[in-house]
């Protein structure tokens, strides 16, 4: 755009031109702003600059031409980001009717209901989740399924709804489950691997677990835009980035 502007100023100086006499044809810069998650390792990390998500979103905009900044806001806010705060698209969003534009999926979480053996917890469905003391991420409600919405929602207004817990920290998440006796955390697996190896020196993280695999699917997640032609690049730079093998090489740097 700088450059498109200087040339109209010297045709301007050089034949007289008027202001409307000359049309530019450079286009518009492609900077974005775009929404993520506070900090939640190894997914977004360092205030936003590295991460999973980071390094694939980056390395599926950049052969189109795009580069964009980070905001970071919690979780919570980002559904409806793109629709009420000033910001060109929003990460780790689920596909919801709101006038935006949804990617394809670009980064999968694989949830489990994790407890301590000690515990002797039995959890063989969604339903057994009842009763116990639940620790979950903000929003996790929207995110597990229509069994697990049924259940825990803010709308329950059931008994055992008031001992399900959700909290926007994931690593204070985390740390909460390994300093009690019997809570179950409903956490992706890597994120809660992450967390753990992060707190050895603060709790004891020692326990042996169990892994409760109820959820029917994974949590799979997508970028909400505002415009469709930045949405249709990016589904191009993503298939391209998981056709080369650098997908994978971005979620190696990270999980070897």
């Amino acid at each position: 755009m700088i450059e498109c502007i200087g040339k109209w100023l010297a045709a301007s100086v050089l034949l007289g031109l008027n202001s409307g006499s000359m049309v530019c044809s450079t286009v518009q810069a492609k900077e974005l702003v775009i929404a993520f998650t506070p900090d939640t390792p190894p997914y977004v990390m360092d205030d936003g600059k590295t991460g999973i998500e980071i390094e694939i979103v980056r390395a599926a905009l950049a052969p189109q031409g795009y580069s964009f900044t980070v905001r970071q806001m919690p979780y919570g806010e980002l559904a409806d980001a793109v629709r009420i705060d000033d910001v060109d698209a929003a990460a780790t969003v689920t596909k919801m009717e709101n006038g935006t534009f949804y990617s394809d999926a670009y980064i999968t979480f694989h949830n489990a209901a994790i407890t301590k053996k000690s515990a002797n917890h039995k959890i063989d469905s969604i339903e057994d989740l009842k009763g116990k003391t639940i620790l979950a991420w903000e929003n996790a409600y929207e995110d597990l399924g229509p069994k697990f919405e049924a259940l825990f929602s803010p709308s329950v207004k059931a008994p055992y709804r008031t001992k399900y817990h959700e909290i926007g920290n994931q690593k204070d998440q985390v740390k909460e489950f390994w300093q009690a006796e019997d809570d179950v955390i409903v956490i992706g697996i890597t994120v809660m691997q992450w967390f753990t190896r992060e707190l050895v020196d603060e709790v004891d993280t020692t326990a042996p677990l169990v892994y409760h695999k109820i959820f029917p699917a994974n949590t799979k997640f997508r970028i909400s835009f505002r415009s469709e032609q930045v949405r249709d690049d990016f589904n191009a730079g993503l298939k391209q980035l998981r056709e080369s093998g650098e997908y994978e090489k971005i979620y190696a740097k990270y999980l070897k």
